[in-house]
């Protein structure tokens, strides 16, 4: 009991961060969007996972350290 509760603790976190995710792209849209968006939000938030590389020409602080980023550039 005291084991499957350690693991609920660890794991409690990363279920929190899915569920926010979820409700994020189920959401009621806002105008001028539609419900067919959700689609594009679920293909957004997979390229910002696994294709960070496109994002680089429009948020050039992605491909910069955060201590970088915080202190600003020299």
């Amino acid at each position: 009991m005291t084991l499957a509760l350690a693991i609920l603790c660890l794991l409690a976190p990363f279920s929190v961060l899915g569920l926010l995710i979820a409700w994020h792209i189920a959401r009621p849209q806002r105008s001028p969007a539609d419900t067919s968006n959700r689609l594009n939000k679920a293909r957004l938030l997979w390229f910002a996972m696994t294709r960070e590389e496109m994002f680089l020409p429009i948020f050039p602080w992605l491909a910069r350290d955060e201590r970088d980023n915080v202190e600003g550039q020299r």
